[in-house]
């Protein structure tokens, strides 16, 4: 199998190594990256935000390659999302407007958030969702 640039390669750990050192995105060669990251960054520097860093689960994998393979393989928005939260509030996983759990979440010194569940635990909750409700994979 090959990977697009979309989806989670090997070497997006070794990119998040790199951009850990780096306090801006003023250097990072986008095309390098995938799109999901390169138009975060954008995002972020059209509203003179500190630079982006991917938010990542407990075990360090980076959430947005696992969301976005979850929602082409169901045909699904899944969100994170804080309704009415303060701070260090849990957040809601949504699917579509339903809340299927809940996850606590911190915001790292690097300027990341960290979900504090396991990327294992966070897929395996969806999937269990779906089964539930007996939506099967698209």
């Amino acid at each position: 199998m090959t990977n697009t640039k979309d989806e989670h390669a090997p070497d997006a750990a070794e990119q998040l190594r790199e951009l850990e050192g780096n306090p801006s995105d003023e250097d990072i060669d986008t095309e390098q990256l995938p799109v999901w990251w390169s138009d975060a960054i954008e995002e972020f520097q059209e509203h003179d935000l500190p630079a982006y860093r991917p938010p990542r689960f407990a075990d360090d994998v980076l959430t947005p390659p696992v969301v976005d393979r979850l929602q082409s393989e169901y045909g699904a928005e899944i969100r994170f999302m804080g309704v009415g939260v303060e701070y260090r509030d849990s957040w809601g996983v949504y699917v579509g407007d339903e809340q299927i759990f809940t996850v606590d979440r911190e915001r790292e010194p690097a300027g990341y958030t960290r979900y504090q569940v396991t990327s294992d635990a966070f897929e395996q909750k969806v999937r269990n969702h779906f089964t539930e409700t007996g939506d099967e994979p698209t």
